[in-house]
């Protein structure tokens, strides 16, 4: 009987160590229901709109066909043999002034490129004849997605050695020419007294004279001598100065020997079979071997026995002029240092040889 009291007085004990070892190993009840969801937030601003980016430039076309276009044997390589003929690729003469800072801006690539891109004259030590690049600027091979075919003279007015400037129109390809086809001395060089025919000019050099190629001048009717004889050299321009080199010199295929074709001239003079339009240009050439003569005569040339004549005058033999002769000389000269004069201002060509013709006191010839 008291055991059984004793158990039961003892069960509230055992009761109160359960419920704390309940608590003490963390359990929990079970979740009871979720609350009610929170109220929404308020929206964000909406952010501005970006600026449209510019719409980027076309590509160009740099595949196979497009490089073909020029680097293959019927275009470049052909342009490059034609080139190769032209006197200032080869010119081992010519090549020598190449490195003078006077004359190496027509004589050399370098000096050329040099030239037109500062207009400086520069004395450099290595220089190489002409190339396609020294006219073209083309593309650098670090550029290869920049194709052009532009000359590097551009503009209008080319800036000539003896003074003032002359243009076949803005960026006229024939400019290109005449940067370098123009002369370098006028007559004042030797003489710049006025017109007094009692003058006595002394020569010293054998190359006495405007420079060779002077087209640039002679085609727009100047460049002679005026300040003796009563022929009027006042003719201006010729008509060929509107067509330009490009059109007679290199044609529709772009010849880059840059040898006329009697073709191109059929543009203008329809039915010419060959370069003696009308006989005139033998009438020309008679009448300045006539001069050539006199001049021999005269002492101031020598025949150098290939069908051609050479200044005799040296520093230690100098050729000694009248004021008149010397007008005369000079003129003679213009038409020798231009060989295609004939054909480029035929109008002037026919005033000078007129003026030197009354200067030397020979008949004077007539044009029909």
């Amino acid at each position: 009987m008291s055991s059984r009291k004793n158990l039961i007085k003892l069960q509230p004990v055992y009761l109160i160590l359960i419920a704390l070892l309940l608590v003490a190993n963390g359990c929990e009840g079970p979740k009871g229901p979720a609350g009610p969801a929170g109220e929404q937030g308020i929206e964000g601003v909406d952010g501005e709109d970006g600026v449209d980016g510019e719409d980027g430039a076309d590509g160009l076309d740099i595949t196979e066909a497009a490089c073909l276009t020029c680097h293959n044997d019927d275009a470049l390589l052909e342009k490059r043999f034609q080139l190769n003929q032209h006197v200032h690729s080869t010119m081992p003469n010519s090549l020598s002034r190449g490195t003078s800072a006077t004359c190496g801006r027509c004589h050399s690539h370098e000096s050329f490129v040099s030239y037109v891109t500062t207009g400086e004259f520069t004395a450099l030590e290595s220089v190489i004849g002409l190339t396609c690049k020294s006219c073209h600027t083309l593309h650098n091979s670090s550029e290869v997605d920049s194709f052009s075919f532009g000359l590097r003279v551009t503009g209008g007015d080319v800036e000539y050695l003896t003074g003032g400037t002359e243009t076949f129109g803005v960026d006229a390809p024939s400019n290109t020419c005449v940067t370098c086809h123009q002369p370098r001395r006028d007559y004042t060089y030797y003489d710049d007294t006025p017109a007094v025919a009692t003058d006595s000019v002394s020569l010293t050099s054998s190359h006495a004279g405007p420079h060779y190629g002077i087209t640039g001048s002679l085609i727009f009717g100047k460049g002679a001598d005026d300040r003796n004889g009563t022929v009027a050299l006042d003719q201006g321009e010729m008509a060929h100065a509107s067509s330009g080199c490009v059109s007679c010199h290199m044609g529709e295929g772009r010849n880059h020997t840059f040898e006329p074709d009697v073709d191109n001239c059929q543009t203008c003079h329809s039915g010419a079979s060959n370069f003696d339009m009308n006989g005139i240009p033998t009438k020309i050439n008679d009448a300045v071997h006539a001069i050539e003569l006199e001049f021999v005569t005269l002492g101031a040339l020598e025949d150098d026995g290939e069908g051609g004549f050479d200044q005799t005058a040296s520093s230690s033999a100098p050729t000694v002029l009248s004021g008149v002769q010397y007008s005369a000389f000079w003129n003679y000269l213009v038409l020798h240092s231009d060989h295609g004069s004939t054909y480029h201002n035929p109008p002037y060509v026919k005033a000078i040889i007129n003026n030197v013709e009354e200067n030397l006191g020979m008949t004077l010839t007539t044009w029909d």
